[in-house]
């Protein structure tokens, strides 16, 4: 230990004392100005997402899947990709299918007039 000097490492340098609360201060203002200005950038987005949201909506399409499916199975139909028999197995169920296929055919042929003798001829 005696090898070592004597003298005092550390040292400041001139005028540090008197001019340190200045800069805290310097340094505080900055960080202030700095979350006042992220304030007001997150305001501006929820502003814009409530306009956004609220005021002006976008139109979405909304989709008749029934009738996007009544489409796709038609398409399949008619290019010959499925026939009688996969569209009644994909039915869940095949007789209810059938009746109704029936019914419409009988009443195109028969009329409207005939619909007891239609529900006779169905049932029996």
């Amino acid at each position: 230990m005696n090898k070592f000097p004597k003298e005092s490492v550390f040292k400041t340098p001139e005028n540090y004392f008197d001019s340190l609360p200045d800069r805290i201060l310097r340094k505080r203002r900055q960080r202030t100005r700095q979350v006042y200005l992220t304030a007001l950038a997150v305001a501006a987005a929820c502003i814009v997402g409530f306009l956004m949201v609220v005021v002006f909506p976008t139109q979405q399409h909304t989709t008749d899947f029934r009738t996007a499916i009544n489409e796709e199975v038609d398409y399949y139909i008619t290019t010959g990709a499925w026939d009688e028999v996969d569209v009644l197995l994909l039915a869940d169920n095949p007789n209810d299918l059938l009746d109704a296929i029936t019914a419409a055919e009988w009443r195109s042929e028969l009329g409207n007039e005939d619909e007891e003798l239609l529900l006779n001829e169905i049932l029996f």
